[in-house]
């Protein structure tokens, strides 16, 4: 009765630590799906940057945008509440767009603004 007492502890105990083993890997993307994303993440950014360009109530170069999946970081600095909350609900008015995260400097100026982007833009 010993040996099966032995044997369930080497049962149970093994999956676990196989299960362990796997838990510090990463798996790999195929090299056709990272393009793929890369490409999307590209559009993204265009798509994000083109629509902050159109915002008259945004500093035309002040905020550098980074796509990560479906995550836009939004960098740079904005004049007042009213330009920040603008520029997080234009990056995220773009399609496939899940999170907005906001790393802006926020510069004295006014706590409302007209956020006046486009739903759409032309040509797109």
């Amino acid at each position: 009765m010993a040996w099966f007492g032995r044997w369930l502890a080497c049962a149970g105990v093994a999956p676990l630590a196989a299960g362990c083993a796997l838990l510090g890997r990463v798996p790999q993307e195929a090299p056709e799906a990272v393009a793929l994303r890369v490409e999307r993440e590209a559009e993204v950014r265009a798509e994000v940057e083109a629509r902050l360009a159109h915002e008259p109530s945004l500093a035309s170069g002040a905020i550098r945008v980074e796509v990560n999946r479906t995550d836009v970081h939004l960098h740079g600095s904005v004049a007042g509440f009213g330009a920040l909350r603008c520029a997080l609900a234009t990056a995220g008015m773009v399609r496939g767009v899940t999170l907005v995260v906001d790393y802006l400097v926020l510069q004295p100026g006014p706590s409302e603004v007209a956020c006046l982007a486009p739903r759409t833009l032309p040509g797109r």
